[in-house]
């Protein structure tokens, strides 16, 4: 795959992604916010900024994985990116149902500065801790 087309693909899953999440936000929790697009545009950009990342580093590690020039920095990015997706997505759950159950302002404060903080939390700590215990590939000694 051409750099080019990863590139393609990478911005088409985050603009996807930052679509899909800023409508679905905004439209959930409308009723019970009124500015609800100033709570879904973080988020927003939040997931598509996550997605776009996270496709870099799923297509780094396919191409490396698949020509066999696989290193612990490659499996240590996809590893972060998989732990910030799956951040993401229990975020996002859990900030939504604070603001549909009414549980007060947690739900916005979850949405807007939890999610950006827990998702780079959760792929620094996973990229460090792979980085760590993968050892790294040297080339053999002649």
């Amino acid at each position: 795959m051409s750099t080019l087309s990863k590139t393609l693909v990478s911005v088409a899953v985050g603009l996807l992604a930052f679509l899909a999440t800023g409508i679905a936000v905004t439209a959930v929790i409308d009723p019970y916010i009124w500015p609800s697009l100033l709570v879904g545009a973080p988020v927003a950009v939040t997931v598509g900024a996550t997605a776009l990342l996270a496709t870099v580093a799923t297509l780094r590690y396919r191409e490396r994985r698949r020509v066999g020039t696989l290193d612990a920095g490659a499996v240590a990015a996809y590893r972060a990116a998989v732990v910030a997706v799956a951040t993401c997505l229990v975020v996002v759950s859990l900030g939504t149902a604070a603001v549909v159950f009414d549980v007060g302002e947690l739900g916005i404060a979850v949405l807007v500065f939890g999610l950006p903080a827990s998702v780079l939390l959760a792929a620094v700590v996973a990229y460090v801790t792979v980085r760590r215990t993968v050892p790294a590939r040297r080339p053999p000694t002649a």
